[in-house]
């Protein structure tokens, strides 16, 4: 694999040299500004990064045990080259590293963020990374963090290098070194409280765990979601308060939906995501749980708007497509015959043109309700289309349907008060038998009562006609 090469790479790597920080051991001025990287923006790993002649070599390092790696395979080798931000949202989608084995390997890198670090002559030196190994976005919010923790960085080799150089001039400055770090603390301690603030006024949960997976942490909306107060909740088993049944496995890659419980022994539907991390040489585990009760409801209410017809309130035909195989599926099983009554109105039309839709549309709220008040509350009333209906029938004695039918008839001829007007309609019934042993499918069994529908009104409307049974 290549790299591109700046056209100051001589003086670039001078610099570089002159500050005296490859191969040196882990310092906290750059160790904190890394651990606050990830948990910013929540990403598993992040490094300060230096670019040697032929290695990237890391300075520090969160989440990863590597040291070092060529050059040709270091994605901050790109980095450095621009001024700016280097993004790259899918690595496994950009044709520079697509091939990279730090890609191709298990868990490889996807997303990528760099800022570029750069000498106090603008020469560039590396990068503060933060490092995923799914795709993702990196938000205006995310991107302007990594921007101030990488001043951070910056500042701490600009003032390594005026050591450097007052240090030739022997003229080294403990004071100032002392001063900066005291001014990156207090960046950090803001940064710190920054972090809080949001983490408080968030508005899912988030619970810190340690090892053993007892509470660190618990911020305002994890009390208001689950009732426990912070002092009540800090220094408990995770399993003793909200989840009894064992905590979430640990998923960097994606949500999971889980059962927590509230204080007051309520269920309550979560979406969580569990990040693991090691501080310090200590496993921690940071939880974001967000309440999903309202997602779904509403995905219960849409799925029953999808299956209900608006008009009458009946079930439609979506929903009858539904209803109708299990039906016969329990027929097959109980031996219990099914009946399917196809019914379209007869004189509707009329009804439509002479009166208006708004007309027509208020009888067929009618229609609807007469219809299911007439059937057990174990039959099945469907809107099909326009002014047709259709019931079904299970365990009904074959001898019961036509006395049926033909009540039905007279019910829906019963006028219909509208204004000072009174509708007058009837039905044509076609009945379809499914028995046990029969192989037709729904569709068949459904046209099989549309044609002894059609039979009903060649003979003369306001009848019933039977299907002819198959084997």
């Amino acid at each position: 694999m290549s790299y591109p090469i700046a056209l100051n790479e001589e003086a670039r790597l001078a610099a570089l040299y002159e500050l005296e920080l490859l191969d040196t051991p882990d310092e906290p001025a750059f160790d904190r500004v890394t651990r606050l990287v990830v948990q910013l923006l929540h990403v598993p790993i992040s490094t300060v990064t230096l670019i040697d002649a032929k290695r990237q070599w890391l300075k520090s390092r969160v989440g990863i045990e590597t040291r070092e790696t060529s050059r040709d395979v270091a994605f901050c080798a790109y980095t450095i080259m621009a001024a700016e931000p280097f993004i790259v949202e899918d690595a496994s989608e950009d044709a520079r590293f697509a091939q990279n084995p730090l890609v191709t390997s298990p868990s490889g890198i996807r997303f990528y963020a760099g800022i570029p670090l750069s000498s106090i002559k603008g020469l560039p030196l590396g990068s503060l990374c933060a490092i995923d190994t799914k795709p993702r976005a990196i938000s205006e919010d995310e991107l302007a963090a990594l921007k101030d923790l990488a001043a951070i960085v910056t500042d701490e080799l600009h003032l390594r290098e005026r050591l450097t150089i007052e240090k030739k001039n022997a003229k080294a400055s403990q004071q100032a070194l002392d001063e900066l770090h005291r001014s990156m603390e207090r960046q950090i301690e803001r940064r710190t409280n920054e972090l809080n603030l949001v983490i408080e006024s968030a508005y899912d949960a988030y619970i810190s765990l340690d090892a053993q997976n007892v509470i660190l942490d618990w911020n305002r909306a994890a009390e208001m979601m689950f009732g426990w107060p912070r002092k009540s909740a800090l220094a408990k088993p995770i399993t003793q308060l909200i989840f009894p049944a064992g905590l979430p496995a640990a998923n960097d890659r994606a949500t999971i939906e889980f059962t927590a419980c509230r204080c007051d022994g309520n269920e309550l539907p979560v979406e969580v995501r569990v990040k693991k991390l090691v501080i310090d040489g200590r496993e921690r585990k940071s939880l974001f749980i967000h309440d999903i009760t309202e997602r779904q409801q509403l995905e219960r209410l849409r799925n029953q708007q999808a299956r209900e017809d608006v008009l009458t309130k009946l079930p439609n035909r979506r929903a009858l497509d539904e209803r109708l195989p299990e039906a016969m599926s329990r027929t097959r099983r109980t031996h219990q015959p099914l009946a399917v009554l196809f019914m379209d109105l007869d004189g509707f039309k009329v009804i439509n043109d002479t009166h208006g839709h708004a007309v027509g549309d208020d009888l067929l709220r009618v229609i609807a309700e007469r219809l299911e008040n007439a059937v057990r509350e174990t039959d099945y009333v469907a809107r099909w289309a326009g002014d047709e209906f259709v019931l079904l029938l299970e365990n009904s004695e074959p001898t019961a349907i036509e006395p049926l039918a033909n009540k039905l008839i007279q019910l829906i001829e019963e006028p219909i008060a509208a204004g000072n007007a009174a509708l007058n309609v009837s039905v044509s019934i076609g009945v379809a038998l499914y028995l046990p042993a029969s192989v037709e499918t729904a569709n068949e069994l459904l046209k099989r009562a549309d044609v002894a529908m059609y039979d009903a009104k060649r003979s003369g409307k306001a009848q019933v006609r039977f299907a002819p049974s198959v084997d």
